[in-house]
């Protein structure tokens, strides 16, 4: 079986930094002897001390580039695994990482997604918090990029739909996504979904606008595999809604 991962040669680089700088004076040597005060001169009150701190530090592009490119190969299995499933599984996924001050990854999650299989998505997730990242510079750093998936050119596409076409049993269980987004703080989702021809999801996919959205994936997920959809015909449908 043809398997085609395109990576982006596009990376979206920036760095939360805990590095803090004081601004004021110092320097070694002697203590000066305390001046004498008169009972008729002004007293000068202490200047406070100030200090900033800078919200975007940096990693290094090139090698944040390399470690993605580590992944590649275990992303594809990934997805392998996948196709297996879901012989016509493929989609653009782009993720986004945190990376502490070790060059581990704080948290990962799928900012958007038309891939469509949360299993997948999952296990892609798992690579990158494994993968070993560069160290970010005075703090910890943000690294994203996509990868494009494509199956053989043997397996016939799905039929596209539109969120209209889902019909009833989609807007009755809007109620049940809704309080999924909730537990993710209300944050954005989107969800793409293979629909077999019986009307039951064959799999659900769910990206989100933060991190947040990875604590309510696999119960938007879970939600949507209970529906029953309109049946596409004789063959499956894919089909990504916005859920906010």
């Amino acid at each position: 079986m043809e398997l085609i991962v395109l990576l982006r040669g596009t990376i979206t680089l920036v760095a939360v930094s805990s590095l803090a700088a004081l601004l004021g004076c110092g320097g070694a040597g002697p203590t000066p002897a305390a001046p004498v005060m008169r009972d008729d001169e002004p007293v000068e009150t202490s200047r406070p001390t100030m200090s900033s701190r800078s919200e975007i530090g940096g990693m290094n592009e090139e090698k944040v580039q390399a470690a993605f490119e580590r992944a590649s190969p275990r992303l594809s299995r990934c997805y392998q695994k996948g196709v297996e499933r879901i012989p016509y599984l493929g989609g653009e996924i782009r993720f986004k990482v945190r990376v502490t001050e070790e060059g581990t990854a704080r948290w990962a999650f799928v900012k958007d997604s038309t891939l469509g299989d949360r299993e997948t998505e999952a296990c892609m997730l798992g690579v990158l918090k494994a993968t070993r990242w560069p160290k970010p510079v005075g703090g910890e750093g943000l690294a994203e990029n996509s990868f494009t998936f494509e199956p053989s050119s043997d397996e016939r596409p799905p039929v596209p739909w539109t969120p209209d076409q889902l019909g009833t049993p989609y807007k009755k269980a809007r109620p049940a996504l809704e309080s999924c987004r909730s537990q993710a703080g209300g944050t954005q989702l989107k969800a793409t979904l293979y629909i077999d021809t019986d009307g039951r999801p064959l799999s659900v996919g769910v990206s989100s606008a933060d991190e947040r959205g990875e604590e309510a994936a696999e119960c938007v997920a879970g939600a949507l595999r209970e529906i029953t959809f309109p049946s596409p015909g004789s063959y499956a449908s894919k089909v990504s809604v916005d859920i906010d």
